[in-house]
């Protein structure tokens, strides 16, 4: 290819070079504006010593730029076949010294267990892993102390929406529970490789936990939270009662202790609201089924 033809940015030269073809099945919509990732790096703000975590390599223009400003990158792919793509914009020595790739389903990672544990998050999250993504990661990963990921528009409206509003719901209330929203960023979808059919968001996100119960009961909370978003018609006593198999008498009382009104259905109900609920259930004893280590029983805020 002569050099006037040549793409001047690098994702889309790595498309070219390897003749990569986005998969639909796999909801492939890679950035090949390489602009953005100046954007992503000023918003992590990322330290020589961190730890990154990213999920959907892709091409490696990101991880790459990672790499070269923090002290590791967990980089997790799904695709093998972008394999020589990715490992060729990793090829530089040093880069790669500091890139552990991983060809898994970042979903069926126990995050907890990488080494060393991140300390920020910045992806451009496929559209079905975001919240799904979102939800373990905020519990499993308190390390963690800024994201600045990308994922889909209605996605990022739904874990910044207040309560009250139709798009406030599980998710919403599960992000709120551990982070602050820092910044939530339209992106065009010329930026993407092919265009997506929906809009996207840049969502930078930092950690701060509104209260201890939230990591130090994190099974209960998230009880309490789906739960209450089971059956989004019903009032959330009703809701809570079937889903935790509590009678709504004895949960009449937490609602009480916890001044939440008993007519309140879960859309109502502000994040710190959760919290109250869930200590008013340790209060009366309702607890107990809720003690176990937390494990990989449900995606939390999924809704």
């Amino acid at each position: 290819m002569s050099a006037e033809r040549t793409p001047r940015q690098v994702s889309l030269a790595r498309l070219v070079e390897f003749g990569v073809v986005p998969k639909r099945s796999l909801g492939q919509n890679f950035l090949v504006d390489d602009n953005i990732i100046g954007v992503i790096l000023q918003r992590l703000a990322p330290l020589p010593a961190d730890v990154a975590i990213e999920v959907g390599a892709g091409l490696g223009i990101l991880t790459r730029a990672l790499a070269e400003v923090v002290a590791r990158v967990h980089a997790f792919e799904i695709d093998r076949s972008l394999a020589p793509a990715l490992e060729a914009t990793l090829s530089d020595t040093e880069v790669a010294e500091r890139v552990l790739l991983q060809y898994r389903d970042i979903m069926k990672v126990p995050l907890e267990s990488l080494e060393p544990l991140p300390t920020i998050c910045a992806s451009n999250l496929p559209y079905s892993v975001a919240a799904p993504f979102l939800g373990e990661a905020l519990e499993r990963l308190p390390s963690v102390r800024r994201y600045c990921v990308m994922m889909q528009k209605e996605v990022a409206h739904r874990l910044a929406a207040s309560s009250g509003g139709k798009d406030y719901g599980s998710l919403s209330v599960w992000v709120q529970l551990h982070a602050r929203i820092v910044e939530v960023r339209a992106l065009s979808r010329t930026i993407f490789h092919p265009q997506p059919n929906v809009d996207s968001s840049l969502v930078t996100l930092d950690r701060s936990p509104i209260d201890p119960l939230v990591t130090e009961r994190p099974t209960l909370m998230r009880a309490v939270v789906e739960g209450a978003f089971s059956q989004r018609r019903k009032l959330a006593v009703n809701a809570l009662s079937a889903s935790l198999g509590v009678p709504k008498e004895a949960l009449g009382d937490v609602f009480r202790l916890a001044g939440v009104p008993t007519q309140a259905r879960a859309e109502a109900v502000e994040p710190h609201g959760f919290v109250a609920l869930a200590r008013g259930l340790m209060e009366f004893g309702l607890d107990d089924r809720y003690n176990e280590t937390p494990g990989r029983s449900g995606r939390a805020g999924s809704g």
